[in-house]
Parts: structure tokens; C-alpha cells; sequence
């Protein structure tokens, strides 16, 4: 072990005890946080690969990265019937999305907390689930993981790898312990040539360029029904702010609140949908303190008092699992995360439905996909929350151009598509060379 990396692990486990008040003060508000700490660190029994079976270890952060894995566990489970999934995750929510594959799949797939990177509880958790091979989503690389996974002869890859000028930087601070760490991956699939050549600058050896997976998921078609059967008798527009993070409902909410004579003309009803569930009761507190009347979505039982008539200025998407419903309840969607310097949550999935789409200055998590879709007209960029809201008045009153930005997006969407195929196909090559 380099000195470097014995440093880097002795950290790890003095700071276990801040890490168990970290999940502490995220239980206070996400009471699954003090679920299930046995696996995150290394104490617990893990998912046992059943006999006669092959494992693939999908390690997917969170939501978004969970939601991306879909397409690909879905069609490994289909081509290949004696593979099982293992499915890590580091958030409870995460969690809780895969939870829907479970109930699919069944047997096929177990969940687990991936346990935090130290010597021990790496290699503890390698030698009692036994995989195959390890796919990590988009960014998360770690130096005892990929250390632990070369010594059990273990290949890793990237799959649908990503890294922002902002994140290399970042990761150049500490470049001593992720350099090597990225060059122990035994190949690198990356979402697009500028991912790549940073990927390569963080160390990667072996990398390709496969596209980017989130294209491949297939939204809700049931929601999707069920929200334009509900539009059918819509007598007034509805616009969606999505997955929004904290401070960016309370920027939307100051602008509405000194605009509201505009508004109450074209008398749209605003759905807001927090990224966080954690975050409702505090997002229905800012609309009340704004002087707007909403209802949540989970107490929602007549839509037509909803949809048709301005007996509230506004809804609460108080629920998990349902974006494609409100994708395409929506006549326009305003994407969360890009308003504050988060990043951007996905545009891909209102793209795919063909809601136009009106993203903010902040797009790092999602630069390539954003500036492809902008130069495809097949969304909208606003430089803050006031052109944003300009843009949606322009919207709404040109049904031809709202129209032509959603035919536009469907299009672009569908060009993209394919990087689960090209995935598959490495995934394949690898198990093939382990069988011969």
C-alpha cells in the first residue's frame, strides 16, 4: 500500500465518527439516513451471489445516476438470464428508485449501500458479494475501491463517465491519490469527446466514447397517458419548475409574487416539483409565505378544480417516482439545479417527451447535452430567472413556436439514443474474456 493511500485510508477512519453525525443531521430531516449503517460501514452480511449465478455490480450514487443505470440493467437482465445485479447506491433516495426494479425483477437484483472507502469494508464487501465486474456511474472513482478491485483481479469501468472542467480542477487538488485510482479502471466510457480528453487528463488509460445513457431511458408511458388523458380538458396552461433545488423556488416565487398582474391574465397554473422530498414542507411554506394559493399533488382528487378552474395559483408535486406524469402534464418545464450554481438536473427526460424546456446559466453536470439540444433548437437557455420567465410569457403566447421547440426536441432526443447498445457490448467482451 503507497504512503499516500495509507494517509488517505487513516483519514477515512478517523473521520468515521463525523461521518455518523453527518448521517445523523440527515436523518433529522430524511429519517432513512439512520437506516441501515451496518453497510455503509463494512459490519454488515452483504447480498451473497446465489450459486450457478454471475454477479454485475452497478454502483449508481443517487437518483439521477440510478435512474440513467435503468436502460442498461434492464437490457443486461434481458440478454443474458443467468446474470444477477447487484445494485449500490449512497443516498436513501437512490435507494428507493431501484426499489422499483426489485419489484420487476425480484431475486434478480439486490441493494445495498455501498460501504465507504476504506481497506477493510472495501475488501470485506468484494469477497462476499463476489461480482464479476463493476460498473461505476459517471464519476465516482475511489482509490481503495479500485485498489481492492484489482487485487481481486475484478475489471471496473466507468460506464457513461462524465467530468466537468470544474470537477478536474477539483480533482487536480488531490491528483497524487485520484490519478492512480483512474488509471487502475479497466476502461472508460465516456458520454462525449470533451468528457473524454478531461477524463484522460484525470488519469484515465483506456477510454471510448459511448455516448451518454440517459438518452436510452424510456419514460413512464402509463404516467405519460394518464397526464394527457387529464390535459385533454385543461382549460389553462400548466408550467413545471423541476426538480428544483434549494433557493431557486424562492428566486421564481419574488419574480411571480411582483409580476402577479401579469400572471393572473395568462392565469398558468405553476407546478413546483423539489428534487428532494426532504424539501416539501419547506417548499409549501415559501409558497404560502409568497401569497399564493397551491395545492399538493398527493391530495389531489378532483383534477378537473385543478386544471380548469384559478382556484389555486399553484401545485406542489409532493411525490416520488412520478416525473413523467408531470413532464407531460406540462405545457413548458423550467429545469431545476441550472438556476443556482448546481449544475442542472437532466433536461434529457422533458426533451424526450417533448416539453419545451427552458434551462439557466448553470449546466455543468450536463454541458455537452445542453449545448447539443440548444444548437438542435430543442431547448431553451435563459441567463437568469427573469429571462426565464419572459421566455415562458413568449411561450405561451406563440403556440407555433412551443410547438416547434417540442417536435424539435422529440427529434433530438431520438438522434442520441444508443449508448446502452455500445455499452453492452464492452460489458460483454469483458465477461466473455473471464469465461475463457
Amino acid at each position: 500500500m503507497s504512503i499516500l493511500r495509507v494517509i488517505y485510508s487513516s483519514v477515512l477512519y478517523l473521520v468515521a465518527p463525523l461521518a455518523m453525525l453527518y448521517l445523523l443531521k440527515r436523518s433529522k430531516k430524511q429519517p432513512e439516513y439512520k437506516d441501515h449503517w451496518d453497510e455503509r460501514f463494512g459490519t454488515a452480511h452483504y447480498p451473497a451471489l446465489k450459486n450457478g449465478r454471475t454477479r454485475v455490480w452497478i454502483h449508481a450514487v443517487s437518483v439521477g445516476e440510478t435512474r440513467a443505470a435503468f436502460p442498461l440493467i434492464e437490457e443486461i437482465l434481458r440478454l443474458w438470464p443467468t446474470v444477477d445485479v447487484l445494485l449500490t447506491s449512497m443516498t436513501p433516495t437512490g435507494r428507493e428508485v431501484g426499489r422499483s426494479l426489485v419489484k420487476t425483477y425480484g431475486r434478480r437484483i439486490d441493494l445495498c449501500y455501498l460501504p465507504y472507502d476504506t481497506p477493510f469494508a472495501v475488501k470485506k464487501f468484494i469477497k462476499q458479494t463476489q461480482p464479476s465486474i463493476c460498473l461505476l456511474m459517471e464519476t465516482e472513482v475511489w482509490p481503495n475501491l479500485t485498489y481492492m478491485a484489482e487485487k481481486f483481479n475484478l475489471p471496473v469501468l466507468l460506464v457513461n463517465g462524465r467530468l466537468s472542467e470544474k470537477s478536474l480542477n477539483q480533482a487536480s487538488r488531490f491528483s497524487y491519490l485520484l490519478k492512480p485510482a483512474m488509471a487502475r479502471l479497466t476502461k472508460v466510457l465516456a458520454q462525449s469527446e470533451a468528457d473524454a480528453k478531461r477524463l484522460i487528463l484525470a488519469g484515465a488509460k483506456d477510454v471510448v466514447i459511448t455516448g451518454n445513457l440517459k438518452f436510452d431511458y424510456v419514460p413512464n408511458l402509463a404516467q405519460i397517458r394518464t397526464a394527457r388523458e387529464l390535459k385533454k380538458n385543461t382549460t389553462r396552461p400548466v408550467v413545471l419548475l423541476a426538480s428544483t433545488r434549494e433557493g431557486e423556488e424562492e428566486i421564481f416565487l419574488s419574480l411571480l409574487a411582483s409580476q402577479k398582474e401579469k400572471w393572473e391574465k395568462l392565469n398558468p397554473l405553476w407546478l413546483v416539483v423539489p428534487r428532494h422530498p426532504q424539501r416539501f414542507n419547506d417548499v409549501g411554506a415559501l409558497i404560502e409565505k409568497y401569497g399564493f394559493s397551491y395545492v399538493k399533488r398527493s391530495v389531489v382528487r378532483h383534477w378537473n378544480e385543478v386544471l380548469s378552474t384559478d382556484q389555486f395559483n399553484m401545485m406542489l408535486g409532493d411525490s416520488m417516482g412520478e416525473m413523467s406524469f408531470y413532464y407531460a402534464l406540462a405545457d413548458i418545464a423550467i429545469m431545476g439545479g441550472s438556476f443556482e450554481p448546481y449544475g442542472s438536473q437532466s433536461m434529457i427526460e422533458p426533451c424526450a417527451i417533448g416539453v419545451p424546456t427552458i434551462v439557466g446559466p448553470s449546466i455543468f453536470n450536463f454541458a455537452t447535452a445542453v449545448e447539443e439540444a440548444e444548437n438542435a433548437n430543442a431547448i431553451l437557455r435563459a441567463i437568469d430567472a427573469s429571462e426565464a420567465l419572459n421566455k415562458i410569457e413568449e411561450l405561451l403566447e406563440k403556440d407555433s413556436l412551443r410547438n416547434q421547440i417540442a417536435d424539435n426536441a422529440i427529434v433530438f432526443s431520438e438522434e442520441k439514443r444508443g449508448a446502452t447498445e455500445k455499452t453492452i457490448q464492452i460489458i460483454d467482451e469483458i465477461l466473455s474474456e473471464q469465461n475463457k
